[in-house]
């Protein structure tokens, strides 16, 4: 990156570089929600990208939560939910 534009100032290197990583993230939202930072470099676009995707994977995995029925010992049914991890 510093070889291509050696004419221009570290700070817009920086943000160049940071562009070009977003331009080349594969999913939209993630795309877009890591354009909307306006990140300066390339270090902080990587750190948000990845909190958002761990919180996009946590997110999904939250929604999995099934009702099942069980008896305790008095016999009587309950209906309990359990988070699927």
């Amino acid at each position: 990156m510093s070889l291509a534009y050696t004419e221009c100032l570290q700070d817009l290197r920086n943000r160049i570089a940071a562009q070009n990583f977003v331009d080349a993230i594969r999913d939209e939202d993630t795309q877009h929600a890591t354009r909307l930072i306006e990140a300066k470099d390339l270090k902080s676009a990587l750190a948000y990208s990845m909190k958002y995707e761990a919180a996009k994977t946590v997110s999904k995995t939250s929604r999995n939560v099934r009702s099942i029925e069980i008896e305790d010992d008095t016999g009587k049914e309950k209906d309990e939910k359990f988070d699927c991890l």
